[in-house]
Formats: C-alpha cells, sequence, structure tokens
C-alpha cells in the first residue's frame, strides 16, 4: 500500500467514489435511507472544483493507493485509492471547532472491503507525518451514534472534548468532537 498526496483528478473521483461507499455503509444506521441513496460522485464541473478545493494550499488530501506489480492480483501494475484522508491546517477552510493552532481531520473513509487491514491507521500516521511545525493538536468529529468510528480514533489517542452537530439534508445529527495532541 502506498500513502500519497492526490495527485490526478481521476484519483480524486476514486476517492469520492470510497467516500460514497464508505458513507453508505458506515451511516446506514444514522442516516436517512434517502440521503444515502442521494450520495452520487461528482462529475464535470463539479468534480473539477473539488478537486481544486482539495489541493489548494493550506491542506493534505491524502490517497491510500492498493495494488501494483508484486501484489499478485494479476492487474498488471494497476493501483486502486482504498482510501483518503482530508487535514485541514488553514483557518479559513477549517470548520468552528477547529483552533487557530489546531490542524482539522475533515475526512478519513476507507473501502468498506479494506476496513480492518490498517488503510486508516496508515493514513492516519501518514496526515500526522505531514503536520505543520505549528499544529499543537489535531480535531475531528464524528456522528455520536457511531460507535465503531469513536472506538477507532479512541485507541489512536484521540480524546473527547466536546459535542457539536453535522447537518446533513437539513437535519442536524450530534456529533462528537475529538482532538489528539501533537
Amino acid at each position: 500500500m502506498e500513502i500519497r498526496p492526490v495527485d490526478s483528478i481521476e484519483e480524486f473521483r476514486d476517492a469520492m467514489a470510497v467516500n460514497r461507499a464508505a458513507w453508505r455503509d458506515a451511516y446506514d444506521d444514522i442516516l436517512p435511507a434517502e440521503v444515502l441513496d442521494g450520495l452520487d460522485v461528482p462529475e464535470g464541473d463539479a468534480l473539477r472544483e473539488l478537486y481544486a478545493d482539495a489541493c489548494a494550499e493550506g491542506q493534505h488530501f491524502l490517497v491510500a493507493l492498493d495494488g501494483g506489480p508484486d501484489t499478485g492480483r494479476g492487474d498488471s501494475g494497476a493501483t486502486d485509492v482504498v482510501g483518503f484522508a482530508q487535514f485541514v491546517h488553514h483557518p479559513r477552510l477549517s470548520k468552528p471547532f477547529v483552533g487557530d493552532e489546531e490542524t482539522g481531520l475533515r475526512a478519513l473513509y476507507v473501502e468498506p472491503d479494506e476496513q480492518g487491514e490498517g488503510v486508516g491507521s496508515e493514513l492516519l500516521g501518514s496526515g500526522f507525518d505531514r503536520l505543520p511545525s505549528d499544529t499543537d493538536a489535531v480535531a475531528l468529529e464524528v456522528f455520536r451514534e457511531n460507535d465503531d468510528v469513536r472506538e477507532f480514533y479512541e485507541s489512536r489517542g484521540f480524546d473527547r472534548r466536546g459535542e457539536n452537530s453535522f447537518e446533513v439534508g437539513e437535519e442536524q445529527y450530534p456529533t462528537v468532537v475529538y482532538e489528539k495532541p501533537v
């Protein structure tokens, strides 16, 4: 597996497909079916705009690639995006709960079939390795009802620091805010 910054719009599109699959898998007991069914991978101008935003200064958009010539999959060196993480360290781009000396982990998603294989941990570690030197902590939020993800972050040293809410489909859902000192 290789973890590196996204380097093409095609890779970014594949990461958005992972995002949609992971949302449908992780949130099927949290969000309404019509919200999950309405998730599509962006195309055209919408995709280009999101890609430009993800590559903007003040953040790292990392992809986890699986594949290559020695995988034994018979895929002739093809790689697949199996996960991604987006670390944001710019006050204008960060969510309100992220402090001035913090970096926000805006997203970390892994293909459902790859979960539990270390992909998320590798993305997290690689993101921490790329943090600006003035970062005091990494902050993130997760749906309060998402016990598996909360356990993932807690087992990696993140501490609960408060609660918040996140709007999806004009509804507010309770979240838990976590932080990990750097």
